[in-house]
C-alpha cells in the first residue's frame, strides 16, 4: 500500500506513515476498489501522539554528552551523520568532536526541528 499523501510505501499495520507522518485510516470497500486501499482522514497533516514523538532536549543531551558516538543523532535516525561523526572524531584524534558539540545547540535551540522519519521533535 502506499501513503496518499506523500506516496511511500506503507505495511498493512501501519497507522501513520514513516516519511510524512500522515495518518492512514482503511478506505471503503466500493466497487472497483480493491481490499485494503487507504485514505487520508483529514486535509490537515497529521503526526503521531506526542508521547511517541522524539525530544528535541533528550536528543540534545545525548548529542552534548556522547556527540563524539553520534548518540544524538543516532536517536533522531540520521544514522549516516552519526557515523560521519564517529569517523571525523576518530581521524581527527578527537578535536573533530568540536562538530558533534555544534550540533548538540543547533538540535537544543531547534534547528533540527524533525526526526529522520519527518515527524517533527516534542519539546
Amino acid at each position: 500500500m502506499n501513503c496518499p499523501n506523500c506516496g511511500a510505501e506503507v505495511r498493512d499495520i501501519d497507522r501513520f506513515c514513516g516519511r510524512c507522518g500522515a495518518e492512514i485510516a482503511k478506505g471503503s470497500q466500493e466497487a472497483g476498489q480493491q481490499q485494503g486501499t487507504y485514505q487520508q482522514t483529514s486535509y490537515q497533516q497529521s503526526y503521531p501522539p506526542v508521547d511517541t514523538r522524539k525530544s528535541k532536549l533528550v536528543a540534545g543531551i545525548l548529542q552534548l554528552v556522547l556527540g563524539w558516538a553520534g548518540v544524538g543523532r543516532f536517536y533522531l535516525g540520521y544514522n549516516s551523520i552519526a557515523i560521519a561523526q564517529i569517523l571525523v572524531t576518530l581521524f581527527t584524534c578527537g578535536i573533530g568532536a568540536i562538530w558533534p558539540f555544534i550540533d548538540s545547540i543547533l538540535i537544543l535551540a531547534g534547528q533540527v526541528p524533525v526526526d529522520a522519519d519527518g515527524v517533527p521533535l516534542k519539546d
